[in-house]
C-alpha cells in the first residue's frame, strides 16, 4: 500500500523561531578580592533578564587565567582550592543552590537544561560566594588569577 501526503491550500502555513536572550546587570566585575587569606570570602551578585521572546534557561561557565606573574601551573592549583557556591532566585524570593564545588568545576551549571528564567519570572539575581578554604597552606600566597563570568542562553 503506497503512502501518499498533500496539502491542499498551502497559503496560511507558518514557521517562526522565537529569540532566546538574556542580559546581564551590572557588566564590570563583581568580584574582587585582594590579599585573601584562608577562611576568606569575597562576594557578588549580578541580576540576569530574560530579554528574548520565549521562556528559556541558562547556565553559567567561569574562565579563569593567571594574572600577573603567576603562572598557569599556580592558577590550576589556586582554582582547583577556591571554593564557588553560586545561587539564584527573583530579587524579590529565596535563593535557590546553582553550583557549589571548586572554581575549576564550575563550567555549563547548573547541568542540562539549565537554571529555568521564564518570561513571567523576567529576571533573577544570581550570587556568587568565592570561599579559600581554611584549611589552604601557604603554598597558596602571591598568586594571582583572573576570572570572567560567562551566562550563556538555552532553549
Amino acid at each position: 500500500m503506497a503512502f501518499t501526503f498533500g496539502i491542499t491550500d498551502p497559503t496560511g502555513n507558518q514557521a517562526n523561531t522565537g529569540d532566546v536572550a538574556l542580559a546581564v546587570s551590572p557588566t564590570d566585575a563583581i568580584v574582587t578580592a585582594t590579599n585573601m587569606t584562608p577562611g576568606s570570602t569575597a562576594t557578588g551578585v549580578v541580576n540576569v533578564s530574560n530579554t528574548g521572546s520565549v521562556d528559556e534557561f541558562f547556565q553559567v561557565t567561569v574562565n579563569w587565567s593567571p594574572s600577573g606573574t603567576t603562572t598557569k601551573a599556580a592558577a590550576t592549583r589556586l582554582v582547583s582550592e577556591l571554593l564557588v557556591s553560586v545561587t539564584a532566585g527573583s530579587p524579590d524570593a529565596t535563593a535557590s543552590p546553582l553550583f557549589a564545588g571548586t572554581m575549576s568545576a564550575l563550567i555549563d551549571q547548573p547541568a542540562s537544561p539549565g537554571q529555568d528564567l521564564t518570561l513571567a519570572t523576567g529576571n533573577e539575581d544570581v550570587q556568587f560566594e568565592v570561599i579559600l578554604p581554611a584549611s589552604a597552606q601557604s603554598t597558596y600566597q602571591n598568586i594571582d588569577v583572573g576570572f570572567d563570568i560567562v551566562f550563556v542562553a538555552l532553549s
